[in-house]
């Protein structure tokens, strides 16, 4: 098995090389992945979310043998995010996992911003209301969504590095 990534501002890229030292597993972008990983090669997919859904894996699906998926987004990981992630997203008989990764307004393009700036503003005028109100972790929070940040952690990747020892 080796591992196939693709990354739009480098959180994904980040958990995928930390993963693929840890587990000692060949780790390709998705570019990389056209002319050094064969179709119908076991591979671990990890792909940015836009929108509720994995980017790129419907293309990996069709070429080469998914055996488990993760997504990479700015929400805290939960059971809602898992179980929203795991309905938009087909990957047949595969697991899916969720990380959360970061936010780099700057690395992005207008419409992402707007979109990602839609998505979340009710959150962000909620956390600006509280005004001194707000906890610690709100004031984090708050500062995430408006400037960006990294929340890419190796603690993060257990479940996935559990289910990769056990499936290789």
């Amino acid at each position: 098995m080796v591992i196939v990534y693709r990354s739009n501002t480098g959180f994904t890229r980040e958990y995928a090389e930390m993963l693929g030292k840890a587990e000692k597993i060949k780790v390709y972008s998705v570019s990389e992945a056209e002319s050094k990983v064969p179709s119908g090669e076991d591979i671990f997919y990890l792909g940015p979310l836009m929108a509720g859904h994995i980017s790129g894996i419907d293309q990996a699906v069709k070429k080469y043998a998914v055996k488990g998926v993760g997504g990479v987004g700015i929400s805290p990981a939960s059971p809602q995010v898992l179980e929203t992630l795991s309905k938009a997203n087909y990957v047949p008989n595969a697991p899916i996992f969720y990380l959360q990764g970061g936010w780099a307004p700057k690395k992005v393009g207008w419409l992402k911003r707007r979109m990602v700036g839609m998505a979340t503003r009710s959150m962000r005028e909620a956390l600006q209301d509280k005004g001194s109100r707000r906890t610690p972790e709100e004031n984090q929070q708050l500062d995430f969504l408006i400037h960006g940040g990294s929340w890419v952690s190796f603690d993060k990747l257990d479940a996935i590095r559990d289910w990769i020892r056990e499936n290789k």
